[in-house]
């Protein structure tokens, strides 16, 4: 789900996330997009969401998960039941979030690290899943940041 169709121009002008900016500039643009989409946008707005703190402290965990850059100190997962108590998140929330963030890295982004963002998101919706469902023990998995494949062709790695 292309949220604007993609000229080749838009195509050819797309590079890798590769700095907090770039992380900034998807937050932003995922977060409009959400916020005003039928089915996120109300549980966005039953939220009372303090846009410029969330965007923040989005923009700060993404940056952590894919640029390694200390500075999240939350937990995301947790953080989201007090929402989730209010108006229930369905796996269609889920799937639309992701296919959602999945579109905006799609639409302005390529590369290693854009690639590893949408890894990164279907992991962390899958969690966030299974936790609001009340489903714990060996399947979750921790969130913990990756950094990208290096361009010498190295392997990802954890950022600890």
């Amino acid at each position: 789900m292309i949220v604007h169709p993609l000229t080749d121009a838009d195509l050819a002008s797309r590079t890798d996330l590769e700095t907090r900016a770039d992380i900034d500039r998807l937050v932003v643009t995922f977060y409009r997009y959400a916020a005003m989409d039928e089915l996120l946008g109300p549980v966005f707005e039953a939220a009372h969401v303090d846009w410029p703190g969330h965007i923040e402290t989005l923009t700060d965990f993404w940056a952590w998960q894919l640029l390694g850059e200390r500075g999240y100190g939350g937990n995301p997962l947790r953080a989201h039941e007090p929402v989730h108590a209010r108006t229930p998140f369905t796996d269609a929330h889920f799937e639309r979030w992701l296919d959602l963030f999945t579109s905006t890295i799609d639409e302005q982004f390529a590369g290693p690290t854009a690639e590893m963002a949408k890894g990164r998101a279907a992991k962390m919706a899958h969690a966030m899943r299974r936790l609001q469902a009340g489903q714990h023990g060996e399947a979750a998995e921790p969130i913990e940041p990756m950094l990208p494949i290096t361009a010498a062709g190295g392997q990802q790695r954890s950022a600890r």
